[in-house]
């Protein structure tokens, strides 16, 4: 292909990646611009389980059935681009060792991969693998190329995530049920862990009665972290306290962790929380848990910050509710007596 031809089409597939803010939308775009712009047979998007353990397939362009179902994939057995932050080049299938699954892309007439690690942020989510049905050399302006498009891929899928994120978050307050705001919660911590690409998340709500700090929700954290004691305002990370978001990039020496022994057992590396605020009223705290050590940018810690917005909506939401309830009976007392003693207005 002429290089002004390849330019053009490589321009074109940027602008496709960035078209929509809808993460299948992105997500499709992604799999397919990438395939068709260096004249792969096909391509995936494996984005990692929020454990980081395995990477499971998010979307593909190209591939048979039979080949997507293989299995999900352990990136110490894969090729290993995740591992080292850099593209890994197979150029042939059939005698590379670093191979998970040699056989099924054997039979999926697989000769070389081409594993692009793709980062959100500064987090590394997962990889966009190219899939050739012949050995592939790949020059030093392809590989730069490459590496660009990984970059916007990343950059897409994070404005996707974030914007997932909110409009989850949202659109389960908008419609919980009345008086299930525990529910509700469990919801919007699950949506704040996954969204986040972290291992789990908590809300924490002030008890008013002692200055501690109660977990009303919680999603990925096992039950002997969750059991490991009170939490206090005074000895804790000191969102609450200060009213400002607190970043704990490394939970092993950071001093502002009251139970560090328990959270590195956990395998818990990073935290970083949130006040949650009903007005101007500080009401508790939302935590995501890390276990990996990493410094967010500003567009992740805006994110965040959104979403903890959110959180205080739901409690506010939830306590208006009960007002109007309260309300709405003293009004049907009310309207019951007038019914049974109809008022008789003098002539």
């Amino acid at each position: 292909m002429a290089f002004q031809d390849f330019s053009y089409q490589f321009v074109q597939g940027l602008s496709e990646i960035h078209r929509s803010l809808d993460l299948k939308e992105t997500k499709e775009a992604a799999v397919s611009v990438v395939s068709r712009v260096f004249g792969a047979k096909g391509a995936s998007l494996l984005l990692f389980d929020r454990t980081h353990e395995t990477m499971k397939l998010s979307e593909s362009f190209g591939l048979s059935e039979a080949y997507k179902i293989k299995g999900d994939v352990n990136p110490k057995k894969s090729i290993g681009e995740t591992l080292h932050g850099n593209v890994v080049v197979i150029r042939d299938v059939a005698t590379d060792p670093n191979l998970q699954y040699p056989q099924e892309a054997l039979q999926e007439g697989i000769k070389s991969i081409v594993g692009l690690p793709v980062a959100v942020g500064n987090i590394l989510v997962g990889t966009l693998r190219l899939y050739f049905d012949r050995p592939r050399d790949i020059t030093w302006e392809e590989m730069e190329y490459l590496k660009m498009m990984a970059l916007h891929v990343g950059l897409s899928l994070r404005k996707s995530f974030y914007f997932d994120a909110i409009k989850n978050s949202t659109t389960n307050i908008h419609l919980m049920p009345p008086f299930k705001v525990s529910e509700s919660m469990l919801n919007l911590v699950k949506t704040a862990t996954l969204s986040g690409n972290s291992m789990g998340c908590s809300l924490f709500l002030v008890k008013q009665s002692d200055g501690m700090l109660e977990r009303v929700a919680s999603f990925g954290l096992s039950e002997n972290y969750l059991s490991k004691g009170v939490v206090s305002i005074a000895h804790s990370i000191g969102e609450v306290s200060t009213g400002k978001p607190v970043v704990v990039t490394k939970v092993a020496t950071d001093p502002r962790i009251q139970y560090r022994e328990q959270a590195l057992q956990e395998n818990i590396k990073a935290v970083i929380g949130y006040p949650v605020k009903v007005g101007s009223k500080i009401v508790g705290a939302l935590r995501w848990y890390y276990d990996f050590e990493f410094e967010p940018d500003k567009d992740h810690l805006t994110w965040k910050e959104y979403l903890a917005i959110n959180v205080g909506l739901a409690i506010e939401k939830n306590q208006l509710l009960i007002q109007l309830k309260t309300r709405q009976d003293w009004y049907a007392d009310i309207l019951f007596e007038m019914d049974a003693k109809p008022y008789n207005v003098p002539e």
